[in-house]
C-alpha cells in the first residue's frame, strides 16, 4: 500500500522545500481472493520546482486531525472551484470530469477503493473473488442503506450495470461497459462475468464511475433521484452551473465525516478565488492564479499548499471527422508550428511543464512510454507540411474552455498565422465543450482542451477507443483498438506493459492529439484544514476533510 506520511503540527510550522511528485502505478501479481491490479511505476521525467517557499505537501501526504475534548472543527467548509458543475449524474452524459469526481467520492460509494500501488480495499463489497480474471464473486456489506433509507442489496449493483451500460459516453458506461452479464446470487452476493478477461477490472470499479446508484430513486424523479447514494454524504441543495451543497450523511456505516457541511462553489474569476481565500469566505480552492501563488506560497503561517505535476495534459485535438483536421498533413503542419515552451508560459507560467516528448500520456499513468520523439517546433517543415496538405486558406474554429485552455487557443492562434493558417475561437463553458466535442460530431474543427488520465493505463480506452467519453478526436485505428481490447486480458505486468507502449507509439503516428503541456496543480488551503487524500488524477477524497477552529 501507498505509503501515508502522518504530518503533525510540528511539521506544520517547518518551512519545506516544493516537493512535486507524480504517485505511480501499481506493482505486483493478482490472485484469486482480493485480485490487485498489477503493472510499473511509470516515470514522467524531471520537474522543476515552482518559485516559493511555503509548506507545501504532495499526494500521499495526510493531515490528521488532532485529538483531545478541547478541538473544535468548523461546521462547514467552503471550497471554490474553477470547473462549474452542470449535471450530478454518473450515468448522464457530460456529468463528468474532475469537478463532479471529487463529489461522487462524498455522494456515492463503489465496491472497492484503490489504496494505490495496485491495492485494492473493500468498501462495499467486503471481499471478491476471481479464478479466471473474467468472472467475478464479489461478498457485499449487508449494514449499507442509501440517503432515502432503502437497504443496499446485491440487486443494486446489478441495476446500476444495466443502467451504466444503456447510457454511452458517461461515468458509469466507461466502468461498467466490460460486463457482460451481472446476477444477484442472494442478497449479499453478486456475480459478474465480463466479456473477456481484464486485469483491470477492479482500478474500473474503483473509478468515480463505479458509483453504485438507486434505481428505484432515479425512476421515480430522474434529477433528484440521481443523487441519491451511499455516501459518507448527500446532496442537500444543487444550483446547476453554480454550487453543490453536501451534508453529513448521519446513517453512514463507515467513519463518519468530523464537518457537516461541504459547500463547492463555482467561481470563474481567478482574481475573486484569490480574494475569497484571503478574506477567510473560502477554506479551500483548487486553482489560483499562477501570478496569485507567490501569496499562499510566501504565507505558510496561514496556508498550506498541495502542489504536484497532474496527469491532467493540455492539449490541442484534431476533429479527424472534418476533412482539414483529418488529413495527417495538416497535423504535422500545426505540430511543428507550436512553440510549446511560449504556449506554456503564456497560458500556465512557470506552474507548468512543457511537453518535451512525443507521447500522450499522464506523468503517472503506468506502463508510459518515454522514448516517443516530439515533432519539434520548426515553422520550415510546417509550411512543408501545410503545402502537401488539403488546406487551402480556409477558416478553422478552435474552441476551448476556461481560462488556461483560452489562453493557449490564443497563442496557437498567433502561431498557427505564422505559417498562414486561418483560425477563429470559440471560447465557452466546460460543459458546452464537452457535450459539443463528442465522438463522431462533425460540428467541431480544433479542440483547445484538457486529457484527464488515471493512474492506470486502463483510462486510455476512454480516451483512444471508439465512443470514448473522452475520445474528443473521434480517433478510430482498427490496430489500436486491438490492442486496447487485448491489453486488459494480459495477467502479465511486462507483457502487458509492453501492449500500452505500443499503442503509445501508434498514436503518436497518428497525431490525433497534441499535449502541450503538464501543469502543476495546487491546492491552496487555510490554516488548520486537513484530512484530504489528494490524487494526481485531480479526483480527490473529501470525505475525511476537516477545519480546526482557532481558540
Amino acid at each position: 500500500m501507498k505509503r501515508i506520511r502522518r504530518i503533525t503540527a510540528i511539521l506544520l510550522m517547518l518551512t519545506l522545500c516544493f516537493a512535486i511528485a507524480a504517485c505511480g502505478g501499481g506493482g505486483g501479481t493478482t490472485d484469486t481472493e482480493n485480485p490487485t491490479n498489477s503493472g510499473e511505476t511509470p516515470s514522467g521525467g524531471n520537474t522543476p520546482a515552482p518559485p516559493g517557499s511555503g509548506v507545501t505537501l504532495s499526494p500521499g501526504d495526510v493531515i490528521e486531525a488532532p485529538e483531545g475534548d478541547d478541538v473544535k472543527f468548523a461546521e462547514l467548509i467552503d471550497i471554490s472551484i474553477e470547473i462549474s458543475v452542470s449535471i450530478l449524474d454518473p450515468h448522464a452524459p457530460g456529468a463528468s470530469g474532475a469537478g463532479t469526481g471529487n463529489i461522487y467520492y462524498c455522494v456515492y460509494d463503489k465496491l472497492v477503493i484503490n489504496a494505490g500501488e495496485g491495492v485494492y480495499e473493500p468498501e462495499l463489497a467486503t471481499s471478491w473473488v476471481s479464478d479466471d480474471l473474467q468472472t467475478w464473486t464479489f461478498n457485499l456489506r449487508n449494514d449499507v442503506y442509501f440517503h432515502n433509507g432503502d437497504k443496499f442489496t446485491a440487486q443494486d449493483v446489478v441495476d446500476t450495470i444495466e443502467s451504466a451500460k444503456s447510457t454511452p459516453g458517461t461515468y458509469g458506461f466507461n466502468t461498467w461497459r466490460v460486463v457482460d452479464t451481472a446476477t444477484a446470487i442472494n442478497e449479499n452476493t453478486v456475480q459478474i462475468v465480463l466479456n473477456s478477461v481484464n486485469a483491470d477490472f477492479l482500478f474500473l470499479t474503483s473509478l468515480p464511475g463505479g458509483a453504485i446508484i438507486n434505481k428505484a430513486a432515479r425512476e421515480a424523479d430522474p434529477i433528484e433521484g440521481a443523487w441519491i447514494g451511499t455516501g459518507a454524504f448527500y446532496v442537500s441543495d444543487f444550483v446547476s452551473g453554480d454550487s453543490v451543497t453536501l451534508t453529513r450523511n448521519d446513517n453512514y456505516w463507515g467513519t463518519a465525516p468530523i464537518t457537516k457541511t461541504l459547500y463547492f462553489h463555482y467561481v470563474p474569476e481567478m482574481t475573486a478565488r484569490t480574494i475569497m481565500m484571503q478574506n477567510g469566505e473560502s477554506h479551500m480552492c483548487t486553482s489560483i492564479s499562477n501570478d496569485d501563488m507567490h501569496l499562499f506560497v510566501d504565507d505558510p503561517d496561514n496556508y498550506t499548499i498541495y502542489a504536484f505535476v497532474g496527469n491532467t495534459i493540455f492539449s490541442l485535438y484534431f476533429n479527424l471527422n472534418d476533412p482539414i483536421t483529418g488529413d495527417l498533413n495538416f497535423r504535422k503542419a500545426v505540430a511543428h508550428a507550436l512553440n510549446r515552451p511560449d504556449i506554456t508560459l503564456v497560458a500556465a507560467g512557470e506552474w507548468a511543464e512543457p511537453a518535451s516528448d512525443g507521447t500522450f500520456w499522464g506523468s503517472s499513468t503506468e506502463f508510459r512510454n518515454n522514448n516517443i520523439p516530439m515533432l519539434e517546433y520548426d515553422p520550415v517543415l510546417a509550411k512543408e507540411y501545410l503545402e502537401a496538405s488539403i488546406y487551402n486558406g480556409e477558416e478553422l474554429e478552435i474552441i476551448s474552455a476556461l481560462v488556461i485552455n483560452n489562453a493557449m487557443a490564443e497563442v496557437m492562434q498567433e502561431q498557427l498565422a505564422q505559417i498562414g493558417i486561418k483560425t477563429k475561437l470559440f471560447p465557452t463553458d466546460a460543459p458546452t465543450l464537452t457535450s459539443t466535442a463528442t465522438y463522431g460530431n462533425e460540428q467541431t474543427q480544433l479542440i483547445s482542451w484538457v486529457a484527464a488520465f488515471n493512474l492506470s493505463a486502463a483510462t486510455v480506452r476512454n480516451m483512444f477507443y471508439p465512443v470514448g467519453g473522452d475520445n474528443r478526436s473521434s480517433y478510430n485505428n482498427p490496430l489500436v483498438n486491438d490492442l486496447l481490447d487485448k491489453a486488459p486480458t494480459v495477467a502479465d505486468p511486462e507483457e502487458r506493459g509492453a501492449i500500452y507502449r505500443q499503442i503509445q507509439e501508434i498514436f503518436a503516428e497518428d497525431v490525433p492529439t497534441l499535449r502541450i503541456f503538464s501543469r502543476v496543480f495546487t491546492l491552496v488551503c487555510a490554516k488548520g484544514l486537513g484530512g484530504i487524500l489528494v490524487s494526481p488524477d485531480q479526483t480527490h477524497d473529501f470525505r475525511g476533510i476537516f477545519l480546526v477552529l482557532d481558540d
